[in-house]
């Protein structure tokens, strides 16, 4: 029997959120301030979904500030505060990772994350398209435990990413989500021409105030464009 592939809707807001589980996802990536391209979000706010919805799948975003993904000692051990906080607040997963200044995965930093998250899966997140062998840092995060990795391959999209995307997925040991740019008018196109079996959106639309926000409308288009495709 044929499964249909994973929609991960990133939700930087509780009205995001709300809208997302009414659209139909199962699975969100929850964080804050996605205009700086998502920071960590509330704990109340993590505690206050899984409160109001038990079986959702929440992965939660540590990146206590904007910028970049060089972490000092003092910035490390904020962000292992921070996962355990998410973890106890009801965490499903964590999506995280550090960088060297060079632009490498900076390995021990990023054990200390996955150490910190304690048998929760991680996701590898979308610093990983600033790596400039992305085929080393694949199996160098494979070895540390990473589950999946979030990326464009390492194009401005998914949809400019997709050869290297397609080449990540088959190689890859862990779990390649696609992410960057995924509409309802392309999300079929990225799985199909990558084979990645989940993908990653925000399923947002522009509100009057200029602020994004997922819409329950687009959620459930892609989820709609999800029904044709089997893996």
């Amino acid at each position: 029997m044929s499964n249909q592939p994973v929609l991960e809707v990133c939700c930087g807001s509780l009205a995001s959120a709300l809208a997302a589980v009414e659209g139909g996802a199962s699975r969100i990536e929850l964080c804050s301030a996605l205009s700086l391209d998502g920071l960590t979000p509330s704990i109340g706010l993590v505690r206050e979904l899984r409160r109001l919805f038990p079986d959702l799948l929440i992965h939660v975003l540590i990146r206590h500030r904007e910028g970049d993904f060089v972490y000092t000692e003092a910035e490390l051990r904020v962000m292992e505060c921070d996962i355990h906080a998410a973890a106890e607040a009801g965490a499903s997963a964590i999506v995280s990772g550090a960088l060297t200044p060079e632009g490498n995965i900076d390995l021990p930093a990023t054990a200390r994350l996955i150490r910190a998250a304690a048998g929760l899966p991680f996701t590898f997140h979308r610093a990983f398209d600033l790596v400039p062998d992305q085929f080393q840092a694949l199996r160098q995060l494979h070895s540390l435990g990473v589950c999946r990795i979030l990326t464009s391959g390492g194009a401005a999209t998914a949809e400019a990413g997709i050869p290297n995307l397609r080449r990540l997925v088959s190689q890859a040991a862990v779990t390649i989500l696609p992410g960057g740019g995924v509409t309802r008018h392309n999300v079929a196109q990225i799985l199909n021409a990558t084979g990645a079996s989940e993908i990653h959106g925000s399923c947002s639309v522009t509100l009057p105030n200029g602020q994004r926000q997922t819409s329950a409308e687009e959620v459930r288009a892609v989820l709609k464009s999800l029904n044709h495709i089997s893996l």
